[in-house]
């Protein structure tokens, strides 16, 4: 047996549950975060939108749309894509900065979310 292990022995009875509240949400940490989030909903979105122009492609559906005077290529398509994905970021940043000051006012008048936690 080494010097630098020892035997802990741990038993059912020392499991403590602790229960916290959360009073606050840094709106910054808030921010960042929904940006974050944004980042990667934006980037699936110019994914899957390409996803399905190549899918509607291949099945021959863009040439449906030249027949009824629609010509759908894949530099518009992106355009769109990228446009709505900007959207979805700025719009998404914003609203995670609102929730955040709502939910910090809300806490501030009922005290906060109870939260309960235990160490396993």
């Amino acid at each position: 047996m080494s010097i630098f292990s020892r035997n802990v022995r741990r038993s059912e009875s020392t499991v403590k549950p602790v229960n916290l509240k959360l009073v606050k949400i840094s709106f910054w940490s808030a921010v960042r975060f929904g940006f974050v989030i944004n980042i990667a909903i934006g980037i699936g979105l110019v994914i899957a939108v390409t996803l399905v122009y190549f899918v509607l492609s291949t099945l021959g559906a863009t040439a449906l749309l030249k027949d009824i005077g629609l010509d759908v290529t894949l530099p518009p398509v992106l355009a769109i894509a990228l446009s709505m994905a900007l959207f979805v970021i700025f719009v998404g940043t914003i609203l995670a900065g609102v929730w955040a000051a709502i939910f910090n006012i809300v806490a501030r008048i009922t005290g906060g979310v109870s939260v309960g936690f235990t160490n396993n």
